[in-house]
C-alpha cells in the first residue's frame, strides 16, 4: 500500500493530459492497491484520496474516476468514486464482490447501479467483475458510456477483451475500461490492456502492459445516428 506514491503518479497522468481531456479514469483500488485487508488501512487515506483529487481536478479542469477501498455504515465497500473540482459528486459501490477471492468475507456488497452527468453525456461506471454481468447495464435509460475500473488479471485478458466488446455492442455505447499492470504482491499479473471501445464494438484504443495512458473525443452525435439506423435498443425486452 503506497498511496503517496500512487496519488503522485495520478498527479502527473493530471498535468500530462491537462488541456486535452474532460474525463480521467483510473484502475481498481489506485491508491491503495487492490487489498483484502482494508482494516489495515487508516480511514483517513480515503478522506485524503478525495481531497488530492479534488485539487487535482481543480488545478487540471477534470472529472476523475475510480474505485478506492471506503469504509461506511460500518463497512468496508470497493467504492468507484467520481470527483470534480466541487468534490465528491458520485459513488458507486461494486455489487458483484469476487467469491473465488473471498470478497464477500471482506467487503459489503453495494445494491444499486447509479450514473452521472458530463456535459450531455450519461457515464454508469462499474467495477472490475462487474463486467461478467450484463444486466447492470440493460436500463430503460440507458448510458452513452460505460466505463470499468478494474484489477483483471492476465491469466483471463481474452475474456476481459471480448466482454468489454460485447457491452459496448448490445447497449450501442461507448466502453472506457481501465485495468492495472504490473504483479501484485501475491504474484499475480496484471496485462493493462486498458481499451477505449465505440457503439459499434470497434476499439479506438487500446494500451499494452505498460503504464500510461490514452485518450480519446468521444462524439455523442455520432453513437445517436448509429442507434437511429440499427434501432436494436428499441426491441430489448425487460422480464
Amino acid at each position: 500500500m503506497k498511496p503517496d506514491e500512487n496519488l503522485e503518479r495520478v498527479s502527473k497522468v493530471c498535468s500530462a493530459i491537462s488541456g486535452q481531456s474532460d474525463l480521467l479514469i483510473l484502475p481498481e483500488m489506485f491508491n491503495t492497491g487492490y487489498t483484502m485487508k482494508p482494516h489495515e488501512i487508516p480511514v483517513q487515506w480515503q478522506a485524503d484520496t478525495i481531497q488530492t483529487l479534488t485539487s487535482l481536478a481543480s488545478r487540471y479542469d477534470l472529472t476523475i474516476c475510480g474505485s478506492i477501498p471506503m469504509f461506511k455504515n460500518n463497512s468496508w465497500y470497493n467504492t468507484m468514486v467520481t470527483v470534480s473540482k466541487e468534490g465528491l459528486i458520485h459513488s458507486y459501490d461494486k455489487i458483484h464482490l469476487f467469491t473465488p477471492a473471498g470478497e464477500k468475507e471482506v467487503y459489503a456488497e453495494g445494491n444499486i447501479t447509479s450514473a452521472f452527468m458530463l456535459y450531455d453525456l450519461k457515464i454508469q461506471p462499474l467495477i472490475c467483475y462487474d463486467l461478467r454481468f450484463p444486466y447492470l447495464t440493460f436500463n430503460h435509460d440507458i448510458a452513452d458510456i460505460v466505463i470499468y475500473s478494474a484489477n483483471w488479471p492476465v491469466a483471463r485478458v481474452s475474456h476481459w477483451k471480448a466482454l468489454l466488446a460485447a457491452r459496448a455492442i448490445e447497449n450501442q455505447c461507448y466502453v472506457i475500461a481501465v485495468n492495472r499492470t504490473g504483479i501484485d504482491e501475491n504474484g499475480y499479473e496484471y496485462p493493462g490492456s486498458s481499451t477505449i471501445i465505440d457503439f459499434s464494438g470497434q476499439i479506438l484504443q487500446e494500451m499494452d502492459e505498460n503504464e500510461g495512458f490514452i485518450t480519446e473525443k468521444i462524439i455523442k452525435s455520432e453513437m445517436t445516428l448509429y442507434r437511429k439506423k440499427l434501432p436494436f435498443l428499441n426491441d430489448r425486452k425487460f422480464i
